[in-house]
């Protein structure tokens, strides 16, 4: 698509992260971050690793930012046809976020023609699928962007969360302690559970830093003999709470000590909204405490195919003959084993 005549759709140049700022703080959030929309953004920019000046799509007016969009490459697993449970395929996808338009550039293609470029420049890197969380169907979908909903669970306090196994020990997350064996329990549970994001150690460093909102909790739970065996993490986003990781041993402890995890989160609050998640031992050990788990529809992730013959190749799913997106995409890639852990979120 062609930029609007008076509007130059470019990438960030290196002296304009400031400027990039300026523009994005005028962002009108809720809280915990109204007002503080650069503080924000700011996080995104300083302390992302895959941060780079051109991984920023903006348009300039009058030698001004007017809008921007944000490319953040990562890496997904994602399950290949015939392969055993975990042996996932390694996906370069392309997450897109910070997308912000000044109102007096809104209306005029402005947006469009920066998602346009973003677009192009995810195939030019290699990138095959691109994702993002928004409930823009209209716009996003005009462009290429395919709606991916799916079943978030609730877990609602019944009767009563149950008592926590008085064995174990229930203790906040110190990352100048606590941060190699939650990466080590990170990695045994993640690695096994499709749709979630490759970490790299100073990733998974650098993430707790710019993923979590101020307020966010990140509790551990340990056996008897001080060995960790779950944690869990979460945050307010919109007034309700969500859970937005976990990771447990693989083991019946491992799903009772995650079950204690979420009773200690219920304490103050009658309901979580859950990752995507299908774990049978930890909805047993939720049941056992008390919990009542629902389903939420979730219709918030859209996907957008950027390299077809790539990524069928890749997760070993041809083509059928006249297949669109949508359709190769459902069998491909089915709404149940994308888990994507709001943890990390672009």
């Amino acid at each position: 698509m062609a930029a609007p005549d008076d509007a130059r759709i470019r990438l960030l140049r290196e002296d304009e992260c400031e400027a990039l700022l300026a523009l994005l703080g005028e962002w009108e959030l809720r809280p915990p971050w109204r007002g503080r929309a650069a503080d924000l953004f700011r996080r995104y920019v300083e302390r992302d690793p895959s941060f780079e000046p051109r991984n920023v799509v903006v348009a300039e007016r009058d030698r001004r930012l007017v809008a921007c969009v944000q490319i953040f490459p990562r890496r997904f697993r994602l399950p290949r046809a015939g392969a055993a449970a975990a042996d996932f395929a390694e996906v370069p996808v392309g997450g897109i976020g910070s997308v912000f338009t000044r109102s007096e550039a809104r209306g005029c293609g402005v947006g469009s023609a920066l998602l346009a470029r973003a677009h192009a420049e995810m195939r030019a890197r290699g990138l095959e699928l691109g994702m993002l969380v928004s409930g823009r169907h209209g716009f996003y979908g005009r462009l290429g962007w395919l709606p991916w909903p799916r079943e978030r669970p609730l877990w609602r306090r019944g009767g009563g969360t149950g008592d926590p196994d008085p064995a174990r020990r229930i203790e906040a997350f110190d990352p100048a302690q606590h941060l190699d064996e939650a990466f080590a329990l990170h990695e045994a549970y993640s690695g096994a559970v499709p749709g979630t994001c490759i970490r790299t150690l100073d990733f998974f460093r650098a993430q707790l830093d710019f993923a979590g909102n101020p307020e966010e909790e990140f509790l551990l739970a340990r056996d008897g003999v001080g060995s960790l065996a779950a944690y869990a993490r979460g945050a307010v986003f919109d007034g309700a709470y969500c859970v937005t990781e976990v990771a447990r041993r693989r083991d019946r402890a491992g799903a009772g000590a995650l079950g204690d995890l979420v009773g200690a989160l219920m304490q103050t609050r009658e309901l979580l909204i859950a990752p995507c998640l299908s774990d049978p031992p930890l909805d047993a050990a939720l049941r056992e405490r008390g919990v009542i788990i629902d389903r939420l529809p979730s219709n918030d992730v859209m996907l957008c195919i950027l390299e077809a013959t790539g990524l069928a190749q890749r997760l070993g799913v041809p083509r059928r003959p006249a297949e669109d997106d949508a359709g190769w995409l459902a069998r491909a890639l089915p709404p149940e084993v994308l888990t994507f852990w709001p943890a990390d979120r672009f």
